[in-house]
């Protein structure tokens, strides 16, 4: 009888064992689906937070831009035209670093920025060569004319500015 006892008590102490480890197993199994999704809540927020930051960065850089096109028209205005040049091309290289920061997603800001790449190189050609020329006298028909030029990019950069700072959760220019 004692042999019975014996096997049957080991055939007990082997079921009890299973049965632990299962419920250990169910524990890890659900234990590790929290971390999961703690973990998938983390990098969701980690990438809000990226991207949170990339529009503040965005809207500063478009902001200072803004400015820096204000500077421009009043070197205008007071015919000093060879500061004028260097800050078109401060200009040019701030809207590219803007470009380069933008997601993908945001593909009317980058085409909006790279027009107004593209115009300023036109009106910086067009500043160089009028300076270098016999007479860097500037007519104030083309002056008015850069400045209109610079009034629309200033419009386009303060639209694009409220739209990628304030606009929908995802930061796209309408």
């Amino acid at each position: 009888m004692m042999e019975f006892w014996a096997g049957t008590w080991s055939d007990f102490g082997a079921i009890i064992g299973i049965a632990v480890s299962s419920i250990g197993l169910g524990w890890a199994i659900w234990e590790a689906r929290g971390a999961r999704t703690a973990s998938i809540a983390a990098q969701e927020a980690a990438t809000q937070t990226r991207d949170q930051i990339t529009r503040h960065l965005q809207v500063v850089d478009l902001q200072r831009a803004i400015v820096l096109i204000q500077r421009i028209k009043n070197l205008h205005d007071n015919s000093r035209w060879e500061e004028s040049r260097e800050l078109y091309q401060q200009l040019r290289e701030m809207l590219s670093d803007v470009i380069v920061r933008s997601p993908e997603n945001q593909v009317g800001v980058r085409e909006k920025l790279a027009t107004a790449r593209t115009i300023l190189r036109e009106m910086e050609d067009s500043v160089r060569r009028r300076v270098s020329s016999s007479t860097p006298i500037v007519p104030e028909r083309e002056r008015t004319r850069l400045n209109q030029r610079l009034n629309g990019i200033q419009s386009d950069l303060e639209e694009l500015a409220s739209t990628v700072g304030f606009g929908d959760s995802q930061g796209e220019a309408k």
